[in-house]
């Protein structure tokens, strides 16, 4: 009855849930989900999946998202600032029990042994892609954000190897560009880090490790808050299996970040 009640309620988030995802949601199994999905007259969880996701894609335009996140939020400042606080710290709660712990220490494992790390993300990801590959640069491991669409996408992945790291943000839907990555870093080795929301169950065998990061309600503006607390997490982790290496990384940021300075001063004396 917990199960049922749960997918009653949230049609938008089993959508795009795994049948572990929606046990540990409902505080049941994946086994108890699935027989709940059978008993609803479904011939089996990717079934309802589709039926969901039919009804949910006509709801996704952008206006749509808009008009629901404001009719959740209200219209004083106020009462929209609080409601995102709440949201946000109910997506990290959520994250805390959905992201595997042992799958996490892989993913860090994966991107501290790398010989490089490419990071994929497109369109608004794209943004949280530069911004970790910036991060891991800074620690002096070899990074770059793979941030183009159509053929230019091909151009980050020229060198991409048997020693690299693959890491892709792709939450709801799979763009051909960050496919055609994934399937690159299989034919040569790489091993693929995912971040998603809901792909994890679809390309299972297909990357090495999948990390949750819920993005909210599919029919409201998405929050990228678990995204970013991943990424952060990853750099401090990746920092913590090589901190001789990473402090002296940050020195060496501090010193030339001084001697910069000294020249930007003497170039504002000699302008005066």
């Amino acid at each position: 009855m917990r199960v049922a009640a749960y997918l009653a309620e949230h049609p938008d988030d089993v959508a795009f849930s795994s049948a572990g995802e929606l046990g540990v949601l409902t505080a049941t199994s994946d086994a108890t989900v699935v027989r709940t999905v059978k008993a609803l007259g479904f011939p089996g969880l990717p079934a309802l999946k589709q039926l969901l996701r039919e009804s949910v894609r006509r709801n996704l335009t952008p206006a749509a998202r808009l008009n629901r996140s404001l009719d959740e939020a209200g219209d004083d400042p106020r009462s929209v600032l609080a409601h995102v606080l709440e949201d946000h710290i109910r997506l990290l709660e959520e994250a805390r029990t959905t992201i595997v712990p042992e799958d996490f220490a892989t993913a860090t494992q994966i991107i501290a042994e790398a010989r490089q790390t490419v990071v994929f993300g497109l369109g608004s990801l794209g943004f949280m892609a530069e911004y970790f590959a910036l991060r891991l640069a800074r620690l002096q491991h070899p990074a770059k954000a793979a941030t183009a669409t159509g053929f230019r996408a091909a151009d980050a992945l020229l060198d991409l190897g048997d020693h690299d790291a693959l890491v892709v943000i792709a939450h709801t839907s799979l763009a051909p560009e960050a496919r055609t990555a994934i399937e690159h870093a299989r034919t040569v080795n790489a091993r693929t880090v995912l971040i998603t929301d809901s792909l994890a169950e679809a390309l299972a065998g297909k990357v090495a490790v999948s990390l949750s990061a819920p993005v909210g309600a599919s029919g409201t503006f998405s929050t990228q808050a678990c995204t970013l607390a991943i990424l952060e997490s990853l750099v401090l982790a990746v920092a913590a299996a090589s901190r001789e290496s990473a402090t002296n990384a940050m020195s060496l940021l501090n010193q030339l970040r001084s001697q910069l300075g000294a020249i930007d001063s003497t170039a504002a004396a000699g302008s005066a």
